[in-house]
């Protein structure tokens, strides 16, 4: 009977998508096929495409508003095991944190106990947590539940060292194999003739994120009278903070928000841009990064590990201080605005080497013998 490489993601995120996506079309490239069990959140992204996706054993987020509250702890393990039974699993990669990761990997292993059950670690462990605030709380249950899993996880991928290491601290009797792989993206191309004008912010509205940073400096941008504009493409809501700036301030800030953002208004926000804001305070590699690269622009990002394991100071990007004032800001925008040409060429050839899946058997030739 034909066994398939099952890959699971339980959690809705748009920029998810993408590394999932492209993971599946290379391993089906290498006569495995691939059956993708997604959150239904992904739905609108998934055209039609090799892989078959199934839905159903997640929940549709329909009914009371309690049981919309409640949707991700729900799973169908029912239909999740005749999912398993029915197309057998030669393997399982498990995507991105949720508390229910360790039900599908324990039932996985309780029917096919042999199969290897994989786990992307994006985030291990955060050391960090009370620049979240209350998420923390969250945080930390997703961590208990994670622990959990990884009572029947074989292969643990991580994304950068500071993850390696702080899984390693976190869990320091792990008995599986561990390896560290750069994120990887399929290349959407480049286009030099696009017209760059913004300092821009893409993603979550997170003040772990540099969210209040960002403002200050659009704010701060417009007094200055900066040569160039501001953007921000986001799911969050932002009402907050656009209410508190200037009109001068908000004249020179374009705002895309949608709660559903696509792949192609992530990638059109980097490529049209001077620079991509990554002033976070606590981060293990963020996706914000290879697809600044990829779209050759440079990274303004603070002086953490998450930042400078992947951004060079001075030549795909501008290091800052971790709590940056708005003078550090304001001299890294005109530092990117007077080597642009040099620091997007810089930019796109880092991609190219590290961070494009063309360059998958360079960083899974080691899992070949695993999955296939």
């Amino acid at each position: 009977m034909k066994r398939y490489f099952y890959i699971v993601c339980l959690k809705y995120a748009p920029g998810m998508w993408q590394l999932l996506a492209s993971f599946a079309r290379r391993v089906q490239e290498r006569a495995r096929p691939v059956r993708l069990l997604l959150n239904p959140g992904f739905g609108w992204m998934n055209d039609a495409w090799g892989p078959v996706t199934d839905y159903s054993f997640s929940s549709q987020r329909t009914g009371s508003n309690v049981r919309k509250a409640l949707a991700f702890l729900w799973l169908n393990p029912w239909r999740l095991k005749r999912s398993f039974q029915n197309h057998p699993p030669a393997s399982v990669l498990l995507v991105s944190w949720h508390p229910l990761n360790f039900l599908v990997a324990r039932l996985a292993k309780f029917i096919y106990p042999d199969i290897p059950v994989i786990t992307w670690l994006h985030e291990p462990y955060k050391d960090e947590k009370g620049v979240y605030g209350v998420k923390a709380l969250i945080i930390w249950l997703v961590e208990l539940c994670q622990t959990l899993s990884l009572w029947y996880t074989d292969v643990v991928i991580l994304h950068s060292r500071r993850g390696l290491r702080l899984f390693e601290k976190r869990y320091p009797n792990f008995q599986g194999i561990k390896r560290v792989v750069p994120l990887q993206f399929q290349d959407d191309g480049f286009d030099a003739e696009i017209p760059r004008r913004y300092i821009s912010f893409l993603g979550r509205a997170d003040r772990a994120k540099g969210i209040e940073e960002f403002f200050q400096l659009v704010e701060e941008g417009a007094k200055e009278q900066l040569n160039c504009d501001f953007q921000i493409i986001t799911g969050s809501d932002i009402q907050p903070y656009l209410k508190r700036l200037s009109a001068a301030a908000f004249r020179k800030l374009r705002v895309v928000y949608r709660p559903q953002l696509s792949d192609k208004e992530l990638r059109d926000g980097a490529a049209n841009s001077l620079a991509l804001m990554a002033l976070y305070r606590e981060t293990m590699q963020s996706g914000v990064i290879p697809l600044a690269l990829m779209k050759g622009t440079p990274i303004i990002g603070t002086n953490i590990e998450g930042i400078t394991e992947w951004v060079r100071d001075r030549e795909t990007g501008v290091i800052v201080s971790n709590k940056p004032a708005m003078e550090e800001l304001l001299a890294a925008i005109v530092y990117v605005q007077d080597h642009l040409e040099d620091m997007t060429v810089r930019c796109r050839s880092h991609y190219l080497a590290t961070f494009d899946d063309r360059n998958w058997d360079e960083h899974y030739g080691w899992l070949r013998s695993i999955i296939l």
